[in-house]
């Protein structure tokens, strides 16, 4: 009997997941938490300017946080094909067979408008919107066709990583091409580039035998983990350049240095010692964080 009941089991058809309901299906395509980090680095660039108020500091987080929504709704929906072919992001097919193409680029266009609306409301001006529109249009124009061809789409996708925090300087009334703006800009521009390698690393083997380009297909793991260090220590000098280009406070300054100081041992120690890319993953992003948290302090 018991074999009988095992027999039987093995010809049953596996269990299917139940699907996501439209709503969370909704906030994972539109990656809502590294949304939430894109419009605060808006909020970090209108506070570091030194008339930057906490107001409107608040309406460019929320608003270029709905455009960066809308843009990665948007980005889903153009790598569907691609997504299929990797494990970690095929569920993001039935996300959107669960939440519907037609829905979901109507939820992008809404919350792209409303999100455009908060920025020009917290600006006065149409130039700060139209640095968000340029990122968006980089990214999901140039970047997103560009990465599926050459690995050359590291560089517009710095450039679309830089916009938010000249949006949001100049939503409190600077120029993009202030030098303290720029600066603090090419910070997280630097910071792009690890943060996508670090990533085709998590998953090295599944991506070098797909069929896009990466740049894992380049380099050895422990090569390539060789190039991120050093691309994570060119970030940590561009955090000790932006101290001789921009005013900061004590606080600020302190903890610029801690995260400069800090960041290259412990994500080699953790990259090389401890081989755990994930955890040097999760390094690099507090790192930016602590950057944003330091901008924001007057």
């Amino acid at each position: 009997m018991h074999n009988m009941d095992m027999a039987l089991a093995e010809t049953r058809p596996p269990v299917k997941a139940s699907p996501r309901g439209k709503l969370i299906s909704f906030l994972l395509l539109s990656k809502t938490v590294l949304s939430l980090h894109v419009g605060l680095a808006a909020a970090a660039g209108c506070l570091f300017h030194p008339a930057g108020q906490v107001r409107e500091a608040m309406m460019v987080w929320v608003g270029v946080t709905l455009a960066a929504m809308a843009g990665s709704l948007v980005n889903n929906i153009q790598d569907r094909i691609q997504d299929q072919a990797f494990s970690r992001t095929q569920w993001r097919l039935e996300a959107l067979e669960s939440a519907g193409v037609l829905s979901l680029l109507k939820g992008a266009g809404l919350m792209l408008v409303l999100g455009l609306m908060l920025v020009v409301d917290a600006s006065g001006g149409l130039w700060p919107s139209a640095m968000v529109l340029t990122g968006l249009l980089i990214y999901n124009g140039v970047y997103t066709p560009l990465k599926k061809k050459s690995h050359l789409a590291l560089i517009p996708g710095s450039l679309c990583g830089m916009t938010p925090l000249l949006a949001g300087w100049m939503a409190a009334g600077g120029s993009p091409m202030d030098k303290g703006a720029l600066s603090a800009a090419l910070v997280v521009g630097v910071w792009q580039v690890p943060h996508s390698m670090i990533q085709n690393l998590k998953h090295a083997d599944e991506v070098r035998n797909g069929d896009y380009p990466s740049i894992t297909k380049l380099f050895e793991d422990s090569d390539l983990a060789f190039v991120i260090l050093m691309w994570v220590m060119l970030y940590n000098l561009s955090l000790y350049h932006l101290i001789f280009m921009a005013p900061f406070s004590e606080w600020a300054m302190f903890l610029v240095f801690l995260n400069a100081g800090f960041l290259t041992p412990l994500f080699a120690h953790t990259l090389f010692v401890m081989k755990r890319s994930g955890l040097a993953f999760a390094f690099l992003n507090c790192s930016l964080l602590v950057y944003f948290i330091a901008l924001m302090i007057p």
